[in-house]
């Protein structure tokens, strides 16, 4: 069994908050792609 140091579960809360993160920039693009159809029309976000 192998025991886990604190800088592992930081390295691993890390990662999961930028996992986190990462979602929710790839949520709004693509809100903000669904808003921007027609292509021809501006995003309102800009």
């Amino acid at each position: 069994m192998s025991e886990t140091t604190p800088q592992d579960d930081a390295a691993e809360k890390a990662a999961k908050d930028k996992k986190a993160h990462h979602d929710h920039d790839e949520e709004l693009v693509e809100e903000w792609e669904d808003e921007s159809f027609p292509a021809s029309d501006p995003p309102s976000n800009y």
